[in-house]
């Protein structure tokens, strides 16, 4: 079986709910989001911009804060790769160990377990799996000092519930809805 630093593991998860949560990302958007579409806007040294390729094929610019980008530099530095190098079209988020099936080691191109320098990131549903399973952890984890509704929450929360909690914050600190609308990529107000 494949093993993995378990910070590792909830650095990279860390960085897959912040572009949910800060960046109002559905989880297709995050795990197809690479590093050539996300750069620092002159500046404003706090904020970056990402381009997305959202529902309808409709790309759209989102910004995220500074501490959603130090947690992707974590993650990067995590899976060994050069995130200040931001001209390539590498995954955001990528798996740090590939498990031992055939299946992923074909779409990882490998035969060991380690990953390569450039690799695959996730889909979709590979995305969803790695949250909902550390989510899980989280909750199942003794030493935290949560309670009993919190743990409840946590296990049963999914990806999409941080795209939610953007949308709901946002128009709490009153976004104009037009605007909500175009940053979420909404086709209707």
């Amino acid at each position: 079986a494949a093993q993995m630093s378990m910070s590792g593991q909830y650095r990279l998860l860390r960085s897959a709910l912040l572009l949910l949560g800060d960046g109002g990302l559905r989880r297709e958007e995050v795990a197809h989001a690479t590093r050539d579409k996300l750069k620092p806007i002159p500046g404003m040294p706090d904020l970056w911009e990402l381009a997305v390729l959202g529902k309808r094929n409709k790309w759209r610019t989102i910004f995220l804060p500074l501490r959603a980008i130090v947690a992707l530099q974590a993650h990067w530095k995590d899976r060994e790769q050069d995130f200040e190098f931001g001209a390539a079209p590498i995954p955001l988020i990528s798996p740090l160990v590939v498990p031992a099936t055939s299946s992923s080691r074909n779409k990882h191109k490998q035969e060991r377990q380690s990953l390569p320098r450039e690799t695959k990131g996730f889909s979709p549903d590979g995305l969803y799996q790695v949250i909902k399973t550390s989510l899980t952890r989280i909750a199942d984890d003794e030493c935290l000092l949560l309670d009993n509704e919190e743990r409840k929450q946590l296990r049963f929360v999914g990806p999409h519930a941080f795209r939610h909690t953007f949308g709901t914050q946002a128009a709490a600190n009153e976004v104009p809805l037009d605007v909500l609308q175009r940053i979420l990529g909404h086709a209707s107000l």
